[in-house]
């Protein structure tokens, strides 16, 4: 039988070193398991009780920030590393991660700083013993990316070559040459050629250039853009050109089904849709929206015989069923009370055999890690669906014919991934599957891309008829 007193008279207390060596082994231990919410904590206990400054420590530094996104919570872990330059010169890996956590909040001028900031020599040569990559060849990598995100395509092209020059095999490095050549050479050939409103479009389709040109250079200079509602006006096409872009894009898209159909604008806003629906052949458009100002506004600047304009909250239409061939949806079904009561509406609305198209953002890129009760971060949003959400939402009704995604983000950028990648020993960056080029803001059939994920959906649907029933 042990003696209780002979134990405690026999023990040797650990050496402060070898606490804190344990208290890091451990808590690496727990984040190479991914259970990063007890790694976190024995991170913080370790940076706790550190008394010098070495590569270890920001080691934990880095991997409570690694703990902090993995749990969805990218403000802590932007705070986490944060508080390693207390520690001394900042770091080029934390900075690094610094940087991708602000390309997690769409925050790109920020992630261009901290990125740069990876790559300067004060820095760099501030440290040892560290993956070099996150000093280099990544951070450059990533700047090109936000800078092509930015549409400053000098600029993203210079940091490809920076990053050519340390890893010119790599999968991303060789695809983003052939993006670029594929970008320039379009420039060269179409720039005698390409119609003024070729690059809003985001592509050169001179037909559907043709018959939209009037619609986008009719501005609405006397309505401001609250973030909610876009407008066709010189603020916007200066200050937020992609987001024009997108949803030009998406009525183009629309503008395929409409020919001889007659068509319901769900949530019209602004009312340029609608006429874009009118143009492109709709025999009659109705836009409806809850908001009178905007629906005064498209009156006055959209009007037409074909087109009419009115009040309509979409879950609570009095129309008739059956009475629309075609029905648009775009970037509505975020914004209702019950998607489900909306796709169930629009169904009765349409004939046999009508065409539903809609678009929402994925929340898988646009709110990661949240769940589909928690508000997103845009307040205009009450949800917001992931793809297999909406799809499972979507066949109640109708048959899914055609499948877009819009603004595309590559795997390797989101930081959860890094996490777990680098958990697994695995390269941080994307794998070799060889993507079609996407130009700005094209829609993209999802069949044809891997390795990428897109922050917008667009689903072309087809309303099903009822099966019959043996008696």
């Amino acid at each position: 039988m042990h003696k209780p007193d002979t134990l405690q008279a026999n023990h040797k207390p650990d050496s402060q070193e070898s606490q804190m060596s344990n208290l890091m082994n451990y808590a690496n231990f727990l984040y190479n398991q991914k259970n990063y919410e007890n790694a976190a904590v024995f991170y913080e206990k370790f940076l706790l009780e550190a008394k010098t400054i070495n590569e270890e420590t920001y080691e934990a530094y880095g991997r409570l920030s690694d703990c902090y996104v993995a749990a969805g919570d990218v403000n802590k872990a932007l705070l986490a590393a944060f508080q390693s330059f207390a520690s001394g010169v900042p770091h080029p890996v934390i900075c690094y991660k610094i940087g991708t956590s602000f390309m997690e909040k769409g925050q790109v001028n920020l992630a261009i700083f901290w990125f740069d900031m990876a790559t300067k020599e004060t820095i760099v040569n501030g440290h040892i013993n560290y993956d070099a990559s996150f000093a280099n060849w990544l951070p450059h990598l990533q700047l090109c990316v936000c800078y092509e995100l930015l549409g400053e395509h000098e600029k993203a092209y210079h940091h490809h070559k920076l990053a050519q020059k340390y890893y010119p095999d790599h999968p991303s490095i060789v695809y983003n040459q052939k993006y670029f050549e594929s970008l320039f050479y379009r420039s060269e050939d179409s720039s005698s050629k390409a119609h003024p409103e070729a690059e809003v479009l985001g592509r050169n389709d001179t037909d559907s250039i043709d018959i939209n040109s009037e619609i986008l250079n009719t501005e609405q200079n006397d309505v401001i853009f609250t973030g909610e509602r876009v407008v066709i006006n010189d603020a916007v096409k200066k200050n937020h050109g992609d987001v024009l872009e997108e949803h030009l894009n998406r009525y183009r898209l629309a503008q395929k089904f409409v020919k001889d159909k007659r068509v319901l604008d769900a949530a019209c806003g602004a009312g340029y849709g609608s006429k874009m629906l009118q143009v492109a052949g709709a025999s009659h458009v109705l836009g409806v929206d809850i908001d009178e100002a905007s629906l005064t506004n498209a009156r006055k600047t959209y009007g037409h015989d074909q087109i009419d304009y009115a009040y309509g909250n979409v879950n609570k239409l009095e129309l008739e069923d059956n009475s629309f061939d075609v029905v648009v949806s775009f970037e509505t079904i975020e914004h209702i009370d019950d998607g489900s009561v909306w796709i169930k509406e629009s169904a009765r609305l349409l004939k046999d055999d009508g065409i539903f198209i809609v678009s929402t953002p994925n929340r898988s890129i646009a709110n990661p890690a949240a769940y589909f009760v928690e508000q997103p971060r845009n307040h205009y949003h009450k949800y917001e669906y992931t793809i297999t959400e909406l799809v499972g939402e979507l066949l109640k009704e109708y048959d899914i014919l055609e499948l877009y995604g819009q603004t595309f983000v590559s795997d390797y950028s989101a930081f959860q991934a890094q996490v777990v990648r680098n958990a697994r020993a695995m390269p941080p960056t994307t794998t070799p599957y060889d993507n079609p080029v996407i130009n700005g803001y094209e829609l993209m059939d999802l069949g044809r891309v891997k390795d990428i994920n897109p922050l917008y959906v667009v689903v072309v649907c087809r309303k099903k008829r009822d099966l019959p029933v043996d008696k």
